[in-house]
């Protein structure tokens, strides 16, 4: 099940008042050209061996790999958190990280157990489940929430999950917003030899 969203009058006012301006920086050609992010695929190289950290990211505990410090040679990615494995205690206060804006980037969360309420100023309010994916393209600017869900407050469980930021692509920066839920079955695993791969996104062998 996809959900996309569409332009709606409200959107010019929002922008106006959130107060989120793009800027562009254009970097010498020497920086380019030594950059990671733009290196020739047959000679890349590592960087730098990373040790992830732990942080909070509202109520919520998460693993981060990296964190934007190290744009130039991680793009298209900006940031690589886990959240959990997490053992959530039934009616307790939820695991929240609330409203905040975005623009130009396009967080990414895939569910590997639990799930989580998620709600935008796109009008989009629902769960994602275990083995589910949201993509919240932030484009122009919106804002989101998100916490942990209600049947898994009231059940309790586990809360486990990955969330990937991506750098928008400079071309679709000022594009709508739009939010997309891709359920477990709409996507493929891959078995081959002895590794086996769900395709959240994209495209494997």
């Amino acid at each position: 099940m996809i959900y996309q969203n569409q332009a709606n009058h409200g959107r010019g006012k929002f922008i106006k008042d959130s107060a989120i301006i793009g800027a562009v920086t254009v970097s010498p050609s020497i920086i380019i050209a030594n950059s990671g992010m733009y290196s020739d695929e047959r000679c890349r190289k590592v960087h730098r061996v990373l040790n992830a950290g732990t942080t909070l990211v509202g109520a919520l505990p998460i693993l981060t790999a990296f964190a934007g410090n190290h744009t130039d040679y991680v793009s298209p990615f900006v940031l690589f958190d886990e959240f959990g494995p997490i053992d959530v205690v039934p009616n307790t206060d939820p695991l929240k990280v609330e409203a905040h804006p975005h623009a130009g980037v396009t967080p990414t969360t895939y569910f590997v157990s639990g799930r989580g309420h998620y709600k935008d100023s796109l009008n989009y309010d629902f769960e994602i489940g275990t083995r589910e994916f949201i993509m919240f393209s932030s484009g122009s600017g919106a804002i989101h929430m998100e916490e942990s869900g209600n049947i898994l407050q009231k059940d309790g469980g586990l809360m486990h999950g990955f969330q990937i930021w991506l750098n928008t692509p400079k071309k679709y920066k000022w594009d709508v917003p739009s939010t997309i839920l891709n359920k477990g079955e709409s996507m493929p695993t891959i078995v081959h030899d002895d590794i086996t791969a769900k395709v959240v996104m994209g495209e494997l062998l």
